[in-house]
């Protein structure tokens, strides 16, 4: 893939239209008025996908796994989805959250999974400092505070999973586009 900047940069405006697209259908889908209920919906959603990931973590022991995988994708995928939700705008701090820089740390995958449920932990509490109008450490959080932590999410689910799978980029692109061809009403056949 040519990463220079035109080419990233219309890579980067592809995925999150695309990630649009999947959060209207899902906002069309739930049925769901408040974007804060909604918000709340997909950051648990988060929780739900990142639990499937210790799941096939602990399964194969290993980190080895399409189950893993998969779990990290959809990981990567609701967080976009909630980030979108939190602010249609956030197109630039997605894209950056997304690099796929080659993991160069000794962190196990079992350390990086940990991290990523922090990150997901970090951005419940931030979204409900925001929802419940006080914090429990400190000053009052914003809808800024909850996009900057789940671009965290993003990208800790992004380093777990180039992580194992050395292909990171194109398995994340797949699994997006299924969901976006799921959104727009395409069935793809076997």
């Amino acid at each position: 893939m040519n990463n220079t900047p035109s080419t990233a940069d219309a890579a980067g405006t592809r995925v999150w239209q695309q990630i649009i697209s999947i959060r209207r259908w899902v906002d069309k889908e739930e049925r769901i008025d408040d974007s804060l209920e909604a918000l709340t919906m997909r950051v648990m959603e988060i929780g739900e996908y990142y639990g499937e990931t210790c799941e096939a973590l602990l399964a194969t022991n290993t980190g080895d796994g399409d189950e893993l995988v998969k779990a990290l994708c959809d990981v990567v995928l609701a967080a976009g989805v909630a980030l979108c939700t939190a602010d249609h705008e956030a197109q630039e701090a997605f894209v950056d959250s997304l690099a796929w820089n080659e993991h160069t740390g000794k962190e196990t995958i079992g350390r990086l999974v940990l991290k990523l449920g922090q990150e997901h932990g970090a951005a419940s509490e931030a979204l409900l400092n925001v929802t419940a109008y006080r914090s429990r450490k400190g000053a009052p959080q914003t809808m800024a505070d909850v996009v900057a932590k789940l671009c965290a999410v993003v990208r800790a689910a992004a380093e777990s999973l180039h992580r194992v799978d050395s292909a990171a980029e194109e398995t994340f692109t797949a699994t997006l586009e299924l969901a976006y061809n799921r959104s727009l009403g395409v069935v793809r056949l076997a």
